[in-house]
């Protein structure tokens, strides 16, 4: 990058979550600190977490939610954890329900829709309240992109919307009519738009979104940095981490499946605990958070093989990967139930190629063609909890040299193409401002 080409500009990184936990977050922050740039984080208030926090070159503050209007109730948006509705169905209401369906879907989503056009306002002032003026308005994801607007519209500077997924295909927002859909795309086309830059997280998306919003945004991958060579266990270098094998008293000679992240329907969990029934010996560690966390350990509990399935707290970001590394397979089994999904190219799996440790991913079109580049795993059919057992057996038990193997093509993936350093100056590109050094 050369020097501190961004010395003095002020970046404001806007959370519509906690934003514990959030890799890339911290990667892009830690870039522009490098960079000579003025960082701010402004998340929203969670119980414990305290107002101001001023962390290693950069500052965190919290505001709460905004309240909406009492006046105008609104319906709450369909659980995430919810199948979506078929593309041009309308759902299938139970008995007696259909007329409450069609208030919802009809005046109760006009309400919300509303309702969230006075919240922007509201959010946009209590950031002002907190946080300093800026040049660059950072939105994480589709809800905080008017709100970032808005800022740049009483303050001046360049708005940048990091596009996490294609939202309006993900969790809530999948289970909503079609015609709400299709309305919230339009919305979504006209802030993008009036954005000054539009960054995603992978190619997959980056093409959909480019016929969705008119404009090719640039990829930003959420890569950890290259790994060092020699890699834990290389020849040379330390040896392997064993931190779950020393964490829950597994005998150091069986091995460890590892599901890491968000613990949350549809991300294959379920399917990982049935299919660890057709893999003896072996145990499985889920290691994440979210707010299923209690209900995924009480089911784990609960199987007939349950000393063989863990499910513990997730760790921080600067962690991660020595974890990561202490397993033998990394399983990410999510399901195609949405675009979304079947385009994903999750944190765990690049996080999973840094550390040296094979995969077992879903054969679905975001994964599965890096799965087959890199040759540092195995698919399966995410919906087939056989299928799983099998793609992590054939890791598990292939001999000593082609496990050897996984790593190294695992390894040589991360530091030639899925690395943070690869992708630090197109962020930065995105978050200069035209006329700053280059």
């Amino acid at each position: 990058m050369g020097g501190r080409p961004l010395q003095g500009l002020r970046v404001v990184l806007l959370f519509a979550n906690s934003a514990e936990h959030n890799s890339r977050a911290l990667r892009m922050t830690r870039t522009l600190v490098e960079a000579g740039c003025t960082v701010t984080w402004v998340a929203r208030a969670t119980p414990g977490a305290a107002d101001r926090e001023v962390r290693e070159g950069y500052e965190v503050l919290r505001v709460p939610m905004p309240a909406g209007p009492r006046w105008l109730p609104a319906p709450r948006l369909p659980a995430a954890s919810a199948e979506p509705r078929p593309p041009g169905t309308a759902g299938s209401p139970r008995p007696g329900s259909a007329v409450r369906r069609l208030l919802v879907d009809g005046p109760g989503r006009l309400l919300q829709a509303l309702r969230y056009q006075l919240l922007v306002g509201r959010w946009a002032a209590a950031v002002e309240r907190v946080a300093p003026p800026a040049e660059v308005w950072q939105a994480d994801g589709l809800v905080m992109l008017p709100v970032a607007l808005r800022l740049r519209a009483r303050h001046g500077g360049r708005v940048v919307y990091d596009s996490l997924e294609i939202h309006v295909e993900s969790g809530r927002f999948a289970r909503l009519p079609r015609a709400w859909r299709w309305l919230l795309a339009r919305r979504e086309r006209h802030w993008a738009r009036a954005a000054d830059a539009v960054i995603t997280v992978s190619r997959p998306y980056a093409d959909v979104l480019a016929s969705r919003l008119g404009l090719q945004p640039a990829i930003v991958m959420n890569c950890p940095p290259a790994p060092p060579d020699p890699a834990p266990g290389d020849p040379g270098g330390p040896p392997r981490p064993r931190r779950f094998h020393q964490l829950l008293a597994i005998d150091p000679g069986l091995p460890v499946a590892l599901y890491h992240g968000y613990l949350f329907p549809h991300r294959g969990i379920e399917v990982l605990f049935e299919a660890m029934g057709r893999v003896p010996g072996a145990h499985l560690v889920v290691m994440g958070f979210g707010p299923r966390f209690d209900a995924y350990r009480a089911r784990a509990a609960g199987l007939p093989y349950a000393d063989r399935v863990h499910v513990v707290p997730g760790v921080p970001p600067d962690e991660l990967l020595e974890w990561v590394a202490s397993a033998d397979v990394a399983a990410m089994p999510i399901e195609g139930n949405t675009l979304n999904h079947r385009l994903t190219t999750p944190n765990k799996l690049f996080e999973a190629l840094a550390a040296g440790v094979p995969v077992v991913a879903s054969n679905l079109p975001g994964m599965a063609a890096i799965v087959r580049e890199t040759g540092a795993g195995a698919l399966c059919d995410p919906g087939d909890p056989a299928d799983v057992a099998r793609a992590i057996l054939a890791v598990l038990d292939a001999p000593e040299a082609e496990r050897s193997a996984y790593r190294a093509r695992a390894l040589a993936a991360a530091r030639a193409t899925y690395n943070w350093e690869s992708q630090a100056d197109v962020y930065l590109a995105a978050v200069r401002v035209p006329g700053s050094p280059a």
